[in-house]
């Protein structure tokens, strides 16, 4: 990676921790009933113990809207295992605002994580020397959802950060074949998946499956069955005795209460069919950029993410064609994304809400094709399936053949990105809350409580603004330049690799 890139992927980096400092400075401490008890969980493993859902919460901050359960014991530990040493000592010594605040900033540094790790991953499904990887980092960096989570105490982007490690991995053997670093990095992401959050597991299986056919289609049997046998080992060792506690506890393996929530949070359970043609979850779940309610949410699912969407299929429709080795990795990561989906609404079904964060576990998928259309709009010669995927065959261009030197291109990565920006100036100037369920002020009713950071949070927003402008132009710029660069050439094809 050259200068260039390495200095857009910073400047990508640094927008997504300033958005996540922007959250946790926006949103006035313990608003939001999930977030406590993510901070409790974390107090009660300082001390040696875990959770109990009946028990409810042991850390109770004064003026906190605490939850008459512990609605996030279900969740496996590593997480809270990683926030003990900062909310322990904190609370103990009386500061619970401030052991909440060093939880979210721990937070943004994983936001800035999340960005490299998404790097990482597109660079093993697209084609060596495509600027698809930096873009798909940049969407990931802009991502509200993403800085929602990230700046809130959640267990879901280190998750996300597990599980896009995990793509990365799965899409090399898919590509090259299994060797010893990869089947060790893959055993290792597995185990730590298990531990992070039961959901991810699912995705994490997709990846499991997905390597597993690479290894086959190598024809390394031998490799593909030891690394099954060893993945498998490592999960039942490492997490085998949590969800053994869950079954104990509550008779399933994701320790949840669905019938709790039925009887006292209003939900309702709903027929799959119900869920799948309710307008709402098409235009909440995948919408990973809707800062708040000012903006209508279908400009963000539509404009920022939909119709990129829509000009990704179109310029890479063959992408899914030609030899097997050679369609795996784009396979993967796109059977995960739907199999994603497939999980959310089937939980919705018993009462579970359609949260966007709950699709982060699949943000590289969903930032991949997002940046294959946003590439495509901006210099379509990126959008020729060689040059993005490393696929055999060409096809068409949005806007037609030629130099792809029509003035408005330049501008569709800055005009996106203003969207997304717009929204978020607006969200801030109304102290409104947005998707993460927190809200920037307490409520009316409640006359007593911590004020949100708002000074502090506008100037890391202008921060965010000026890194944001200065990626998107980077980004640009590397994208046109590739653009007017001449083919890389195709991948030679890989050696017959053994069959141990």
């Amino acid at each position: 990676m050259g200068a260039p890139s390495r200095h857009a992927l910073g400047l990508s980096v640094a927008v997504a921790v300033a958005l996540a400092v922007t959250q946790a400075l926006a949103v006035a401490p313990f608003t939001a009933g999930d977030e406590v008890a993510h901070l409790d969980y974390a107090w009660q493993v300082w001390h040696g113990r875990l959770p109990v859902f009946e028990e409810g919460l042991t850390l109770r901050p004064e003026h906190a809207w605490i939850p008459p359960v512990q609605w996030t014991a279900q969740h496996p530990p590593l997480f809270y295992l990683l926030l003990a040493p900062l909310v322990g000592p904190l609370a103990d010594a009386g500061h619970p605002v401030g052991a909440m605040y060093a939880a979210r900033l721990l937070g943004a540094v994983l936001a800035g994580v999340l960005v490299l790790a998404v790097r990482w991953a597109a660079a093993g499904v697209a084609r060596p020397g495509s600027p698809l990887p930096l873009v798909a980092a940049y969407v990931t960096a802009c991502s509200a959802v993403v800085a929602q989570a990230a700046g809130t105490v959640l267990n879901d982007v280190l998750a996300a950060v597990l599980t896009t490690t995990l793509l990365g991995l799965a899409v090399r053997v898919a590509r090259h074949g299994l060797s010893g670093p990869l089947a060790a990095g893959l055993v290792v992401a597995a185990a730590a998946c298990a531990l992070a959050r039961t959901s991810s597991m699912i995705v994490a299986a997709v990846c499991l499956v997905g390597a597993g056919l690479g290894g086959l289609v190598h024809r390394q049997l031998l490799r593909t069955a030891a690394l099954t046998a060893a993945t498998l080992a490592a999960v039942a060792a490492t997490a085998g005795w949590f969800y053994a506690r869950n079954v104990r506890l509550t008779g399933t393996v994701t320790g949840g209460n669905p019938q709790w929530a039925l009887t006292h949070q209003g939900r309702e359970a709903r027929s799959l069919a119900q869920v799948l043609l309710d307008p709402v979850t098409w235009d909440r779940l995948p919408n990973l950029f809707w800062w708040g309610p000012v903006v209508p949410r279908p400009v963000g699912t539509l404009l920022l993410l939909g119709v990129p969407l829509v000009v990704a299929a179109v310029t890479h429709r063959r992408v899914l064609r030609g030899p097997v080795r050679q369609v795996l990795p784009v396979a993967v990561p796109l059977v995960a994304a739907l199999v994603a989906v497939g999980v959310q609404t089937t939980y919705a079904t018993s009462g579970g809400g359609l949260y966007p964060r709950y699709m982060l576990p699949v943000v590289a998928p969903l930032a991949i094709a997002v940046a294959a259309g946003l590439s495509a709009l901006t210099a379509p010669r990126t959008a020729d399936a060689a040059d993005a995927v490393g696929t055999v065959g060409t096809v068409g261009t949005v806007g037609g053949p030629g130099r792809g030197g029509r003035a408005w291109r330049r501008w569709v990565l800055p005009a996106w990105t203003a969207v997304v920006l717009l929204d978020l100036a607006l969200w801030l100037a109304t102290g409104q809350g947005g998707s993460a369920g927190a809200a920037m002020t307490r409520p009316p009713d409640t006359p007593v409580g911590y004020p949100a950071l708002t000074g502090p949070a506008w100037v890391s927003a202008v921060a965010a603004v000026a890194l944001a402008a200065a990626a998107c132009t980077a980004v640009v710029r590397l994208l046109r330049a590739g653009a007017a660069a001449p083919r890389a050439p195709r991948d030679p094809a890989p050696p017959e690799p053994s069959a141990r």
